[in-house]
């Protein structure tokens, strides 16, 4: 399982009010573009500008790793790593 896969931030819109998600996953992929020179320089322009900075890349990437090695962990022991309350 992708852990990133997993996890959203819950962000409040500005305009609207509401409330909608971005997984991780999201967040990560913004920054990889963002680091491969995406030309881009407004958020209004393309979205990952927006998503980038809302999680530190290197902490995301820990948590990736950590969940690898728990997983590793896990089936080492006969199990399967899961989120609680998730099927």
């Amino acid at each position: 399982m992708d852990i990133l896969d997993s996890i959203a931030i819950m962000i409040p819109c500005g305009a609207c009010g509401g409330r909608y998600e971005v997984i991780l996953k999201q967040v990560a992929l913004s920054q990889q573009m963002i680091h491969d020179g995406c030309p881009v320089h407004a958020d209004t322009e393309c979205p990952p500008l927006y998503y980038a900075p809302l999680i530190d890349r290197n902490l995301a990437d820990e948590l990736q790793k950590i969940w690898a090695r728990l997983e590793q962990q896990a089936h080492a022991a006969g199990g399967e790593l899961r989120l609680h309350g998730t099927l």
